[in-house]
């Protein structure tokens, strides 16, 4: 009766929060937004999926076609304004969490379930990210719903649940490539909590099989156009123009910004060099490829410092906070420094300023990731004390989302599994909490025998 009571409380508050988000005019658009909505529009116009505005359309690769097709959807449907597809991502994530309390009492327990289900209605990047112009929302329900549909092969067994993860993986990797490499990730943890069973490794199989399924038309199309099978360019992005430049920022002491601009003027020489001796331009494909490789290249010479930028992207991702982007989709005042333009080059160093320049409420916010991200770990302890093959998919599955962003240390890219990281937050508080409890009892028998006669 009281979690009935609490959710739909909860409920009438995102509800309140999404009128208030309309009436106000709310701030739907970000960085990355205007090039999903020209997408979007080149796709319903000209049914081409380029930034061209004018043909010959020029293939685009960047960008994987999902969250363009969601809102060229919309458009094709009269739904012009920003706010309707504010609106239906709203109602995909009230879905997403009706579809966690569903499966996840099957797979979680009831007490799990109810928790998390709380969680998701409480959670800053729930708030946020539904009022965004970005493919996070679209993207949410092919994690979640992967990864309890997982859970329920292990409940039963059955191969048709190895079909449906991985065609919702396949889609997922079409919405945001980030998830590419994690049906693999899955499989072989099946494998391994199972390897004497012929099944389990069909299963498997099945799984990696129907998620290439499902993404092999974007492959081929990209085969054709570019001559090579790839998923996007946006790892090359990366790469190059974030990861050299931490990179660069510790071993040599350039800052972020000016190590951008030298690695596009590189870039920029190594193509025009590159098409006079093949005497034609670079196609976007062959620009990335060719980008790639230098950025390996440079990499390479810095082993010890890239692992250490590694290591600071984790801790970013993992304590990172939502709520600016929050107060950014309801127009608020806040004033704060963004991590890149810290005038540092000492991680801790830029930390400390950083934190100096945000507000109380961040603050606040960042002191309770700190907090979650500790028990988590803490969790870690638990589920590898217990052979349960589903709480070490749960975890090896947040891992993935938080390495994913490697040193540029992206909290997005940890907001499909914030409902996990928070279980394993649970595990890691109940393994705490029968430790102290265990160890009290163990003191009071010693004491108990001490004041023996």
């Amino acid at each position: 009766m009281h979690f009935g009571l609490l959710v739909g409380i909860l409920v009438l508050l995102r509800l309140g929060l999404f009128l208030f988000f309309v009436v106000s005019k709310g701030e739907y658009y970000s960085p990355d937004t205007g090039l999903y909505v020209e997408l979007a529009d080149n796709l319903m116009k000209n049914q081409v999926f380029s930034l061209s505005p004018n043909a010959p359309f020029a293939p685009e690769i960047f960008r994987t076609p999902g969250y363009p097709a969601f809102l060229a959807f919309l458009k094709l449907l009269g739904m012009e304004s920003p706010y309707w597809a504010v609106f239906f991502q709203e109602i995909i994530y009230a879905g997403c969490v009706w579809l966690f309390y569903r499966l996840g009492t099957t797979v979680f327990g009831s007490r799990i379930a109810k928790i998390g289900t709380v969680f998701l209605l409480l959670e800053p990047g729930g708030f946020t990210y539904p009022k965004q112009l970005l493919s996070e929302t679209l993207f949410l329900p092919f994690v979640i719903g992967s990864v309890l549909v997982v859970g329920l092969y292990l409940r039963n067994a059955h191969w048709r649940y190895m079909v449906i993860a991985g065609a919702l993986m396949g889609v997922g990797a079409l919405v945001r490539p980030a998830i590419l490499y994690l049906p693999l990730v899955i499989g072989v943890t099946l494998i391994v909590f199972d390897y004497r069973n012929g099944r389990r490794w069909l299963h498997a199989g099945v799984l990696v099989l129907c998620f290439l399924v499902v993404i092999a038309p974007w492959l081929a199309r990209n085969h054709h156009h570019f001559g090579k099978l790839m998923m996007t360019g946006q790892q090359s992005n990366m790469f190059m123009n974030y990861h050299v430049p931490l990179v660069w920022e510790s071993a040599k002491g350039i800052h972020f910004n000016e190590g951008w601009k030298i690695v596009h003027d590189r870039v920029d020489r190594a193509v025009r060099e590159r098409e006079k001796s093949i005497g034609r331009p670079l196609s976007l494909g062959e620009r990335f490829e060719l980008q790639q490789k230098m950025a390996f290249q440079e990499l390479a010479r810095y082993p010890g410092e890239y692992a250490k930028q590694w290591l600071f992207g984790i801790l970013k991702t993992m304590n990172g906070v939502n709520l600016t982007e929050l107060f950014h989709a309801f127009r608020l005042h806040v004033d704060r420094l963004h991590f890149f333009q810290v005038q540092a080059t000492d991680f801790v160093e830029k930390v400390t300023i950083f934190l100096k320049n945000q507000t109380v409420s961040v603050l606040v916010m960042v002191v309770l990731r700190v907090i979650v991200s500790g028990f988590a770990l803490l969790g870690v302890l638990q589920i590898m004390t217990r052979r349960d093959c589903l709480l070490w998919i749960m975890m090896l599955v947040n891992f993935y989302f938080i390495c994913v962003p490697g040193p540029i240390g992206y909290s997005r890219f940890r907001f499909p599994v914030e409902v996990f990281w928070f279980i394993q937050a649970y595990l890691g508080w109940l393994w705490i909490s029968g430790f102290v409890a265990q160890k009290r009892q163990h003191d009071g028998q010693i004491a108990a025998v001490g004041s023996g006669p």
